[in-house]
């Protein structure tokens, strides 16, 4: 495993990685395909099927991931097209079907979400969804000119207060309501969630909802002491406001 990452650091990736990318991949097309109306009573088995392979496909992906961490093996800053690829495939299903879904998923586990208010749900996690495409387009836009030696939007240049912004509601949508949805669909993916175990899937779910919102909190904590007290103590100025449309225009995260 790399040196800079301890052992506990690396544990904690790996856990969270197989909640959010291995639980959460099948979780995203599972819940997803229900936004879109794709999944009903007659094609429930369908999905079920493509949502399981999707798991399947993202566990032997995170164990490469694991194999890389293990040989201290960065493909991260990587530009090729088959880089590209390999980022932004996964990144589809993850981020903009995962948007989605986390809010379809997180909504029914906060039991919020009920016949009477099916439409607005639905509502808004298309909306959300819509928001992490066109995020999504950015950073695969950016990919692209990096890959053709083109500058590109930076996160470096921008106000850090807005690059808080940037980072940590994306993070609060993918990771906190994520974790939570995707304890939640994977759970009925696999048939463990029926009508006498619901209970206590939603209290599992709960469960992984408070547990990535402390790390949400923390890693809050680390950016402001890190990145905003720092740029204060060096005498750096914040940049004046830009557009709000840039903010989801960051670069790709380095965790791909």
């Amino acid at each position: 495993m790399n040196k800079s990452v301890s052992i506990t650091e690396g544990l904690h990736i790996i856990i969270a990685r197989l909640v959010l990318e291995v639980f959460g991949g099948g979780g995203a097309i599972w819940g997803f395909s229900e936004v879109l109306t794709l999944r009903n009573p007659e094609t429930v088995e369908l999905w079920r099927s493509i949502a399981q392979i999707g798991a399947c496909v993202f566990f032997l992906r995170y164990l490469l991931q694991i194999f890389d961490m293990i040989r201290s093996k960065d493909v991260s800053k990587e530009r090729t097209p088959l880089r590209f690829i390999a980022t932004f495939v996964p990144k589809l299903v993850l981020e903009v079907f995962g948007a989605g879904g986390a809010i379809w998923g997180f909504s029914e586990v906060a039991t919020v979400r009920y016949s009477e208010t099916i439409p607005f749900w639905r509502t808004w996690a298309l909306i959300v969804a819509t928001v992490f495409l066109f995020r999504y387009m950015c950073q695969a836009r950016d990919f692209i000119r990096e890959i053709r030696g083109l500058p590109t939007t930076s996160l470096e240049g921008m106000d850090p207060w807005l690059r808080f912004y940037q980072i940590f509601l994306a993070k609060l949508v993918l990771e906190v309501f994520g974790g939570a949805g995707a304890i939640w669909g994977f759970s009925e993916i696999m048939t463990w969630r029926n009508p006498e175990t619901q209970g206590f899937w939603r209290l599992n779910a709960l469960i992984a909802c408070a547990c990535f919102y402390i790390r949400f909190l923390v890693e809050m904590k680390e950016y402001v002491i890190d990145v905003i007290y720092a740029d204060k103590e060096r005498g750096v100025a914040c940049q004046p406001f830009v557009c709000i449309a840039k903010k989801f225009c960051g670069e790709v995260s380095s965790s791909q």
